[in-house]
C-alpha cells in the first residue's frame, strides 16, 4: 500500500507542476508576446490532464485498498528470494509481499482484485495445511489464486473460517 501512496503523491506533484507550468507559460505570453504561447499551452495543458487523470486513478486505487485493509479477513505475508549458488550465497532480489483479503477484495501489493464489482464474485474458498485459494471471477470465467500460509491452530482455522462464512457467505472448504 506504501507503493500506492507513493505513485498517488508523484502524481499530485507533477499534476500541481504541470498546472504551475501552464499558469507560469499564460503570464509569460502575457508580457512578452513573442513567446509562442499556443504551442506550449498545447503540450503543458493536456499533459497536467493526463497527469491529473492517473492521480484520481491512483486516490481511487487507494481508497480501496484502504477499505481492503480495514475490513480484512485474512492477512498474509509472503517472501520469494531470488536463486542463489551453494550454502554461502546469499539470495538476491529478496521480496516480501503483503497479501489482505477482505469482503472487497483482495489486495496483492500495489495489485487489486476487487470483489462484487464488474460482476467479479467470490465463488469458493479451500483451505488445505499449508495454502488457502479463492476462486473468483465473473459466471463465464472462474480464476483461482492460491497463496502459501503458515500452519495455524485449530481456533484460528476455526475463526477464518467463521469470518469467511459470515462475511462473504461463502463457507471455506478445509482439506487435509
Amino acid at each position: 500500500m506504501k507503493a500506492i501512496i507513493r505513485r498517488r503523491n508523484a502524481f499530485a506533484v507533477f499534476t500541481a507542476l504541470g498546472v504551475t507550468i501552464s499558469v507560469l507559460i499564460i503570464i509569460c505570453g502575457i508580457r512578452i508576446p513573442e513567446i509562442p504561447t499556443r504551442l506550449l499551452l498545447a503540450v503543458s495543458i493536456p499533459s497536467s490532464a493526463w497527469l491529473a487523470v492517473y492521480w484520481i486513478q491512483e486516490y481511487r486505487k487507494l481508497q480501496t485498498a484502504q477499505l481492503i485493509v480495514e475490513n480484512r479477513i485474512l492477512h498474509i505475508c509472503t517472501a520469494s528470494a531470488g536463486e542463489g549458488d551453494g550454502d554461502t550465497a546469499k539470495p538476491e532480489n529478496v521480496e516480501n509481499t503483503e497479501v489482505f483479503i477482505s469482503y472487497f477484495g483482495i489486495l496483492l501489493d500495489t495489485k487489486i482484485i476487487r470483489f462484487n464489482q464488474d460482476k467479479i464474485f467470490l465463488k469458493a474458498v479451500e483451505i488445505g495445511r499449508d495454502f488457502i485459494s479463492l476462486s473468483y471471477g465473473t459466471d463465464k470465467r472462474v480464476q483461482n489464486i492460491r497463496f502459501l500460509r503458515t500452519v495455524t491452530s485449530s481456533e484460528e482455522l476455526e475463526n477464518i473460517v467463521k469470518q469467511f462464512r459470515d462475511e462473504t457467505g461463502i463457507v471455506p472448504v478445509i482439506t487435509d
